[in-house]
């Protein structure tokens, strides 16, 4: 789709009385402001919960959203978008693995890492299982934040289906995951049952908290930021901003690793590097 085309449905798109005064309780409540998302893929999000809902409009479907916490959930399930999987585009982790921490190993032991919209955890255990391949026997930190709490839960308890691990050799399976106990054959599994858990070796060495990447204070000093497939959802104006704060959070040499439809065209003005597409680095 052309920049063009994308640029005049923005502007055809008209935002109703009931809408404004939806997204003005929401900041209030939660701290979310949906302005800083795109308007139209927000809009058109929000009314496929609407609609399934079965409610009128904006104004009945917060009612909703007050009396029920179980719709409530599930609109910030749908606000977050928690799609994810271990190792997902294989061949950045490897490039990560190869090009980028032998050279922040080198410089220092014990790391520090940020997941940063983890979903439902497959980001930062991917990181704590390729730090423990790469630099085992090390105190690595290693955080991980979203804006949905009922998601952080799931997390925690590290349970992946087997499309989750479709990225994995069967070697790292073993090594990192148990098998659960479902009462049915493997052969019988769908890809949406949790089939494996990751061991809790390796789950204790992640720290998950709440976190609102568009409100919340960041902390410093992180050696890698990892934040992919989240800010395609937000306005250019909230992109710019975030990424000035990565920048900041950075501890000299660090990098921040984005999503492959996330480039940074203007990473040179915020005073980063860019080692390979997609890592940005910023100065020692």
């Amino acid at each position: 789709m052309s920049v063009a085309v994308e640029t005049n449905r923005q502007e055809r798109f008209q935002e109703t009385a009931d809408y404004a005064q939806f997204k003005a309780r929401i900041l209030a409540r939660t701290g979310i402001d949906l302005n800083l998302y795109k308007q139209q893929q927000m809009h058109r999000r929000l009314l496929g919960l609407l609609e399934r809902a079965r409610v009128p409009d904006f104004t009945a479907y917060y009612q909703l959203l007050e009396r029920d916490p179980r719709e409530y959930a599930i609109f910030l399930d749908r606000l977050t978008i928690n799609v994810s999987e271990l190792f997902r585009n294989p061949e950045k982790w490897e490039e990560l693995r190869r090009h980028i921490l032998p050279g922040m190993l080198a410089r220092k032991r014990n790391l520090k890492v940020w997941s940063a919209g983890c979903s439902y955890g497959a980001e930062p255990y991917t990181l704590a299982i390729l730090l423990d391949q790469v630099a085992p026997n090390r105190s690595h930190v290693i955080h991980a934040t979203d804006l949905d709490r009922n998601i952080l839960a799931k997390a925690k308890e590290g349970k992946f289906t087997r499309a989750d691990v479709k990225n994995l050799d069967a070697a790292t399976l073993e090594r990192y995951f148990v098998p659960l106990e479902t009462g049915r054959s493997t052969a019988s599994l769908t890809d949406v049952a949790p089939a494996y858990q990751i061991k809790s070796e390796i789950r204790d060495r992640v720290t998950f908290r709440a976190h609102n990447l568009l409100a919340d204070p960041f902390e410093s000093d992180y050696d890698l930021i990892c934040c992919r497939n989240v800010v395609i959802y937000f306005t250019d104006a909230a992109k710019e901003k975030l990424y000035v704060q990565f920048y900041r959070a950075l501890a000299p040499g660090g990098v921040l690793f984005v999503g492959g439809t996330e480039r940074i065209f203007q990473y040179q003005e915020i005073g980063f590097t860019s080692p390979l597409p997609f890592f940005y680095q910023r100065k020692a």
